[in-house]
């Protein structure tokens, strides 16, 4: 009996082995398929801009398809359908996601569309692709969430980043399936697939980005800082809420791109904007008040936070003086709190070890690439800044690398900084 007891107690445990692996390939697979969006779009562009990408070729389907991949490739799947899979589940105290099928599914029509888009002339169907893996993605984050209210009878409140991930995923659940109509139209139609289309997403991949944004800055100092998690949650929600009802309504009454008047289309992307600007300046305020009464160690997933509210605060200031650069600036931001979200999840989720200085060296880099990425700038610093980026991202994979090659808890985390950072040193004397 206890021999029988012992190997089924050895096979459930060896089955949640499995499951969680699972799960970490599928988030891996989300965050691979970010990655190589990121890498692509703004790898063509800059390269564009030097006037070396030919007229026709892999390359020039790649410039084209540059809007689409930065719009729906990155985001999306890093911030959402990734970090979902990946740290949800251990925010929420799961062995992972409810029904995972269904997620891989999903994962498998993201990458498909990815392909789509840049290898082939049906880009249409390639966005509606994308629209259906999506659609399953948030099923099966917002299944989950709603799953875990019926785990047990204590129910702890949500913490910041589960938030976060609840509301990008309704404001996906409400506004990707008008897209889907949008392109459904343009088939049925034969109107062809233009990159000015997909302009007029960018208002809700915007409250995306704010939102998941925000929840994993908020999570950085969730544990010590003071701030209830009631006026965030509130704030949040309203944000959401009243984003997505201004966006669908400006695209039933006007159109995705306008085709009524351009007046009409502005003035309800201008109010858009002002929505999600307003609940940044509070999120942000609520923020920096509860932190600023805390007693608080600046550590990597912080940094990465600050480095995302300085990005964001940026494109405001721009926003306002010249009408333009809050978009741009999300798309940078989105890089700070997809790298703040990997740390704390690697840290804090996982509790591994990853050598801080090594991050911390990645930090620098990425922070001088972004100052030296201003368009007002000479030409030479736009070269400067994409080596600098590209050295941060090096960084990464470097740091990342140590983390899971010697996959040590976090309490042995002293002493393997300290070689790390011996070992930096030595590389810098020699």
């Amino acid at each position: 009996m206890a021999s029988a007891c012992a190997e089924q107690s050895q096979n459930k445990e060896s089955s949640m082995v499995r499951r969680t692996a699972s799960v970490d390939g599928v988030g891996a697979g989300y965050l691979l398929v970010a990655a190589l969006a990121g890498l692509l779009g703004g790898g063509v562009s800059a390269v564009q801009q030097l006037g070396m990408v030919p007229q026709t070729g892999l390359l020039a389907g790649i410039e084209q398809a540059h809007v689409a991949l930065m719009l729906l490739f990155v985001v999306v799947p890093a911030l959402v359908c990734g970090f979902g899979t990946l740290w949800l589940p251990r925010a929420l105290k799961r062995e992972g996601t409810v029904l995972p099928g269904l997620n891989k599914l999903s994962l498998a029509c993201v990458s498909a569309a990815g392909v789509l888009m840049v290898a082939s002339p049906w880009q249409t169907g390639a966005t509606l692709l994308w629209c259906a893996g999506t659609l399953l993605a948030v099923m099966v984050v917002l299944a989950t969430i709603f799953d875990s209210r019926a785990d047990g009878a204590a129910r702890a409140p949500f913490s910041p980043f589960v938030w976060g991930e609840m509301l990008a995923s309704s404001v996906l659940l409400m506004t990707v399936p008008v897209l889907a109509a949008v392109m459904s139209y343009h088939i049925l139609n034969g109107v062809a697939f233009t990159p000015s289309v997909l302009d007029g997403f960018a208002e809700p991949i915007m409250l995306v980005t704010l939102l998941a944004g925000f929840g994993i800055v908020f999570e950085t100092g969730a544990t010590v800082a003071r701030f209830s998690p009631l006026p965030v949650a509130g704030v949040m929600s309203a944000s959401a809420a009243a984003g997505s009802i201004l966006w669908v309504k400006s695209v039933f009454a006007h159109g995705l791109v306008g085709a009524a008047t351009v007046a009409s289309l502005l003035s309800a992307q201008t109010l858009v904007l002002s929505a999600a600007t307003l609940a940044s300046v509070l999120l942000a305020a609520l923020w920096m008040a509860g932190t600023w009464r805390a007693s608080m160690t600046v550590k990597i997933p912080m940094l990465w936070g600050l480095g995302f509210l300085a990005v964001v605060s940026t494109g405001w200031i721009s926003q306002f003086m010249q009408g333009d650069g809050l978009h741009s600036a999300l798309q940078v931001g989105t890089l700070y709190a997809v790298f703040c979200g990997l740390y704390l999840w690697r840290g804090e989720g996982c509790n591994r070890w990853y050598p801080t200085p090594l991050a911390a060296v990645q930090f620098g880099l990425m922070a001088a690439g972004t100052a030296l990425a201003i368009p007002t700038l000479p030409p030479v610093c736009q070269m400067w800044s994409g080596g600098l980026l590209g050295a941060s991202v090096l960084c990464f994979l470097l740091t990342m690398g140590l983390s899971f090659t010697q996959n040590r808890p976090m309490a042995e985390s002293a002493e393997g900084n300290e070689v790390a950072f011996d070992a930096a040193e030595t590389m810098v004397h020699s």
